[in-house]
């Protein structure tokens, strides 16, 4: 689940980045962006939650600030998923923002080899 995922996320941004989508504001938009990625359905819920880590357990309700004996179960189960892509999310931007960051200091440095040239 973890690299499949991870790995869509990371094309999805990129194509958005291609479409002229600014990092920044992909960041801003990440709570809609993570809705997008958290699973509706109760089986799929279910086993996304089985396999995400268990340091993710019962965190959704309480850092989301949910009363948990007004939930559900799989809204629990849902609540943390959405941490845990939200984790997920903010990695694979962070790592994205770190390859354009040396990707344009290869473009400063050959444009300045250029110019003592």
């Amino acid at each position: 689940m973890l690299n499949t995922t991870q790995e869509n996320m990371k094309e999805e941004i990129n194509q958005e980045i291609g479409k002229g989508v600014r990092l920044d504001h992909i960041r801003n938009t990440a709570g809609e962006w993570v809705d997008g990625w958290v699973p509706v359905y109760n089986n799929r819920i279910i086993e996304e939650w089985q396999k995400m880590p268990s340091e993710y357990d019962n965190r959704g309700a309480n850092e989301l600030g949910w009363q948990e004996a007004e939930l559900d179960i799989v809204k629990l189960m849902s609540l943390d998923l959405y941490l845990y892509y939200s984790d997920m999310f903010n990695a694979v931007l962070d790592e994205i923002e770190e390859d354009h960051a040396v990707y344009e200091q290869e473009l400063e440095d050959e444009k300045n080899q250029e110019v003592s040239a």
